[in-house]
């Protein structure tokens, strides 16, 4: 038997995807990012947003600014923080 969590998952998942329809129309921030900020894992992000996992990642990674490494040499050579 299915707990009440397993059947109320599919229309949270609805939900969570006609707000980034919206959050898409109305923002130029990346739905990607505020998924992987609210804790959501990244095959799931992938799965909502109808893109591969490869594709979430640098999508994140980009919208953060880079990988650490990166942000690392930009401070150490004073260059601006791109705008997220």
């Amino acid at each position: 038997m299915e707990s009440s969590n397993d059947l109320i998952l599919p229309y949270l998942r609805a939900l969570v995807i006609l707000q980034l329809e919206r959050l898409h129309d109305e923002s130029d921030v990346k739905p990607e990012l505020l998924l992987s900020r609210a804790g959501i894992p990244l095959p799931d992000i992938a799965q909502m947003v109808g893109k591969n996992y490869a594709a979430v990642a640098k999508a994140i990674s980009r919208a953060k600014g880079g990988t650490q490494k990166e942000r690392l040499q930009r401070a150490m050579t004073h260059e601006p923080e791109p705008a997220e």
